[in-house]
């Protein structure tokens, strides 16, 4: 009996001293924060005052799935407010679906100049509608894009912060709910949804979020690591490349596997905060990789 008792207060203990633990690194996490948001954060934006359906929005992410979904459901996208992101300016689909919101948030449009001037000029040439583009506070290091932007009067540009906060929930969504940081922004993605959950929107739609890129990664006999990133634009086109990283370097394996953790993890970060706010996000995404989400066909119903 004596035993079975110190069993019990042995477990007892752990659980305690785990919960000391992770508040003790929850509390680490938000001094971290609180020391970067005034360092990496500006004033962001002030966010778009009206848009065609302020209760609902389409993400339009960039994976292949996507072709088939716009195929298949134009009438539940043409009702519903859509934002596109990246490199979709150069797909026809663009002028065709013609969304109201843009992001970009990929840091090699500030540092290649051949990215940089390919879609801000595409941008500039096919926009014939207002349309809002967000833009990421690291942007205005350099503003070389901006006059290809200065041109065309239906764009306006808003910035946000992709400031990583971390730590105590309250803390957290507290930040994230003024825009003066988000959780890790290792894909265009969240920031897409973070944007989202700071508008009006209730429910929240993910398309042509596949990613599916872990059966997509390989490693050559001389360890070069590669990874086949197909987009709904370049589905015959693209093949298997190495992966840059912001200083250019190329990606070693254990460093794209930790992306894809983070990026994984973000996505049930931002389901807590968005049932904190009473909203949905929604995985309409056929095949996708992403768990966090609660996932709908539309042809169950739209």
């Amino acid at each position: 009996m004596a035993n079975f008792e110190a069993v019990l207060f042995l477990v007892s203990f752990m659980k305690r001293l785990n919960k000391i633990i992770k508040w003790g690194g929850d509390l680490q996490q938000t001094l971290f924060s609180i020391v970067k948001i005034p360092m990496m954060s500006r004033r962001p934006s002030k966010l778009p005052v009206s848009v065609s359906n302020p209760d609902e929005i389409v993400i339009l992410a960039n994976g292949p799935s996507l072709n088939d979904t716009v195929a298949e459901n134009r009438s539940f996208l043409s009702s519903r407010t859509l934002l596109a992101v990246n490199f979709s300016v150069t797909s026809p689909m663009y002028t065709e679906l013609r969304p109201e919101l843009y992001l970009i948030a990929d840091p090699l449009f500030w540092i290649v100049d051949e990215k940089r001037d390919l879609l801000f000029g595409t941008l500039a040439d096919k926009t014939t509608w207002p349309m809002h583009l967000f833009v990421p506070a690291r942007a205005l290091v350099d503003t070389r894009w901006r006059p290809m932007l200065e041109r065309n009067r239906n764009i306006t540009v808003h910035i946000y912060n992709t400031t990583p906060v971390e730590g105590f929930k309250g803390f957290a969504h507290w930040v994230y709910k003024r825009g003066l940081g988000m959780p890790r922004p290792h894909n265009v993605l969240i920031p897409s949804i973070a944007m989202a959950l700071r508008m009006s929107f209730r429910k929240i739609y993910l398309a042509g979020a596949d990613h599916s890129w872990l059966p997509e990664i390989t490693v050559t006999d001389q360890n070069e690591v590669l990874m086949h990133q197909k987009h709904f634009y370049d589905t015959s086109t693209s093949k298997a490349e190495t992966v840059k990283q912001e200083n250019l370097n190329t990606a070693r394996l254990h460093t794209i596997l930790y992306h894809m953790h983070v990026a994984f993890k973000a996505y049930f970060i931002l389901r807590d905060y968005a049932e904190s706010m009473g909203k949905e996000i929604i995985n309409i995404t056929p095949g996708s990789y992403i768990d966090a989400f609660p996932r709908k066909k539309l042809s169950e119903g739209k």
